[in-house]
Formats: C-alpha cells, sequence, structure tokens
C-alpha cells in the first residue's frame, strides 16, 4: 500500500505529540519506546523509520511541549498589556492546574532532574531549546537592558520551575498552594 508524501510527517508528528504528553506525564524513564509507540496506534518496528533513537525523540517531545505551552501562554496572553505579560506568566506557571498536570505543563518542571542525567547531547540539545525559549519571552521580561533582561529571565524561570517541581512532591493541596502562592507573590514583588 503506498502512502501520500505527508503521511510519514504527520506520522512522526503524531509520535512527538504523544511521546511529549507520555514523557511529562511519567518521566523519560517511563514510557518505552513501544508504549508510546503503541499510543500513536503504531508498532515498535516503525520507531526508526522515524527516529535514529530514543533520545531523538526524548528532545523532538521535549521540543513539543515547548511549543504547546508557548501556544497555550500566546493564547491567554491575547489582551494582556505588553508590560503585565511577564506577570501574566507568573500566574499562569505557579498555578494549581499547571502545578497538577506536568503531561500538559512546562518540560523543565516536569523532567529537569532527569535531562540533567541525560546524556550530554540530550543536554546540549535541551539547552538550546531553553535559551531559544528565553529569547522568545525576553522582550516580555523585566529589566533596562538586554543583559540585565536575559539575567532576570533565568532567575525568574528557575524560580518558577523550581517551586513547581517542590509543590509537586507536596501530598497536601494546601501545601502545594503555599509554595506556588508564595513564589509567585515574592516574583511579582521583586521585579
Amino acid at each position: 500500500m503506498r502512502y501520500e508524501p505527508e503521511h510519514k510527517t504527520r506520522t512522526r508528528d503524531q509520535i512527538v505529540r504523544n511521546a511529549a504528553r507520555k514523557l511529562r506525564a511519567e518521566g523519560l524513564s517511563g514510557p518505552g519506546v513501544a508504549t508510546i509507540m503503541k499510543a500513536s496506534g503504531l508498532t515498535v518496528g516503525g520507531f526508526y523509520k522515524h527516529f535514529r533513537s530514543k533520545d531523538d525523540l526524548v528532545v523532538d517531545a521535549i521540543n513539543q511541549g515547548f511549543s504547546e505551552f508557548d501556544d497555550e501562554a500566546d493564547s491567554f496572553l491575547q489582551g494582556v498589556p505588553h508590560e503585565d505579560r511577564w506577570k501574566e506568566i507568573v500566574r499562569r506557571y505557579l498555578s494549581p492546574e499547571h502545578c497538577d498536570h506536568p503531561e500538559i505543563g512546562c518540560p523543565v518542571a516536569a523532567l529537569a532532574p532527569e535531562i540533567a542525567r541525560a546524556e550530554l547531547t540530550v543536554r546540549e540539545q535541551v539547552t538550546g531549546l531553553i535559551k531559544a525559549r528565553g529569547g522568545r519571552l525576553l522582550e516580555l521580561i523585566p529589566g533596562a537592558t538586554t543583559e540585565e533582561r536575559e539575567r532576570n529571565f533565568f532567575v525568574i524561570f528557575s524560580a518558577m520551575a523550581g517551586a513547581i517541581s517542590v509543590a509537586r512532591i507536596l501530598p497536601e493541596a494546601a501545601d502545594r498552594q503555599k509554595v506556588l502562592q508564595d513564589m509567585r507573590d515574592h516574583l511579582l514583588r521583586s521585579y
């Protein structure tokens, strides 16, 4: 059976979307290739028609996670005055909804400790994705100079990802909410 030329691209995109959610929900060592392929309605045998290795899929899935997260941000920032956009990002990032749903949230908040233990090539590629994301958001970050905005981006982003990670550890909703609220209040007051 012959497929149209776009079939391979659509199939690969479907695998990456499924992997992006599964990896954020279960971790890098959670779902194997077989699980991801099955979730995509495919067999494991087809994996290597689309990817050289699981590491290639991981990087693509993290990139997909950033894209999904950025698309949502673009949507909720509509109508928010430019000078208030970074504050809205902080509020949304440090929300109970983001904390409770890692499968649709920021890949760094969901996967940072595991990414830190990944192969060097994976870490380097993810670093590039984070820097690109920072560059995209830089115009929204407070600061008088580009250097100051870059520094503030990494401080704000690291603080938010860390707060989400810590909050996800806590079993009590009230404790999670306190961590998120305290970090949100601190960031909004400090910049």
